[in-house]
């Protein structure tokens, strides 16, 4: 699997909405990317970097939009990175959540990618670097991740701070002006690593006193959740995870995503004790749990949300799981 990494569906956060008001479809740009449209309304399922970048390139295609990454960065927020945000925005100074930010990345938002902080002279320089080996997107991806970049910087630094340099890998695009219009500064383009450049002395910056502490250790949970690019059987749990939030997973479907034959992919799992089965059946209990406990759905709706024909399939499935009902588990659980 080399270095195929996951990432947040947060980090897409307004992507329909986006792709929507410019006139596109985003059904269909979904549907090519053969991505669950659900993931809006999911910002912790984990998404294949590569089906990511992909997103971002068919999303641009669909507009016509060259600069696709960069519109759907203005939108971006700190509560676009969730637990990971909330957990760099606590540092005490700037220099101490960029530190934060490098160090846990990898487990909370985004693996197979590294963020690496320099100083040279009186310049701080900010990378950004995804070390996933898909190529298409990546450009659109990496301007993406830079106005995420830049949402973090302004948590300590105030809402107008802008990097006096923006450096993005790669070709420049047609319209690199009205990219430094977007970034608000000026936009270099070069073979390297992206980055952010600003002064080192904002590294000093404290941390804005409106900055709550505090995370529970169920946030914490959750968020370091992200499979290493090695994590062979947390990567396969991941992309059934995120099939879920449409329909059943097949495993030619998680063969294909993962360039695997079935075969294959079952030989790989045996290896390490488990069954493609085994996963699905427990991703189906986790969901379920999740929404008895945190939706308002009823049982019906959860049955076929989980892709039962019925409520008392999923009945007889929980009560082999639990003991009880979903009904008397929720209520057991208030």
């Amino acid at each position: 699997m080399g270095h195929r990494g996951f990432t947040r569906a947060s980090t897409l956060a307004h992507i329909v909405d986006v792709i929507a008001e410019s006139g596109g479809s985003p059904e269909r740009v979904f549907q090519r990317a053969d991505l669950p449209l659900m993931i809006q309304h999911s910002p912790d399922a984990l998404v294949p970097l590569r089906d990511h970048f992909g997103l971002l390139l068919l999303s641009g295609r669909e507009l016509k939009d060259e600069l696709f990454g960069a519109r759907l960065g203005q939108m971006v927020t700190m509560d676009n990175l969730g637990t990971y945000g909330r957990w760099v925005a606590m540092a005490p100074t700037l220099l101490d959540g960029l530190r934060r930010a490098n160090s846990s990345l990898a487990y909370m938002l985004q693996s197979a990618t590294a963020l690496v902080l320099r100083v040279k002279g009186r310049r701080a320089i900010w990378t950004y670097e995804s070390l996933d080996s898909a190529i298409e997107g990546r450009q659109q991806n990496e301007i993406l991740a830079l106005f995420h970049m830049v949402a973090i910087c302004r948590s300590f630094l105030g809402a107008d701070w802008r990097p006096d340099l923006a450096v993005v890998s790669g070709q420049p695009v047609s319209a690199s002006g009205e990219l430094e219009q977007l970034f608000g500064t000026d936009v270099l383009f070069h073979e390297g690593t992206g980055g952010l450049v600003f002064d080192r002395q904002l590294l000093a910056a404290r941390r804005p006193k409106s900055v709550c502490d505090g995370l529970s250790m169920s946030e914490l949970d959750r968020a370091l959740s992200v499979p290493a690019p090695g994590d062979f059987e947390g990567s396969v749990a991941a992309l059934i995870d995120l099939e879920l939030l449409e329909k059943l997973p097949t495993l030619d479907w998680a063969a294909a995503k993962l360039g695997l034959s079935p075969r294959s992919l079952q030989r790989q799992l045996g290896q390490r004790g488990t069954r493609f089965s085994e996963l699905v059946q427990a991703a189906l209990e986790k969901r379920a749990f999740d929404l008895l406990i945190n939706s308002d759905l009823s049982i019906t709706e959860i049955a076929t949300s989980l892709g039962y024909s019925d409520s008392a399939h999923f009945t007889r499935a929980f009560k082999r799981w639990t003991g009880q009902a979903p009904q008397v588990w929720r209520e057991d659980s208030a």
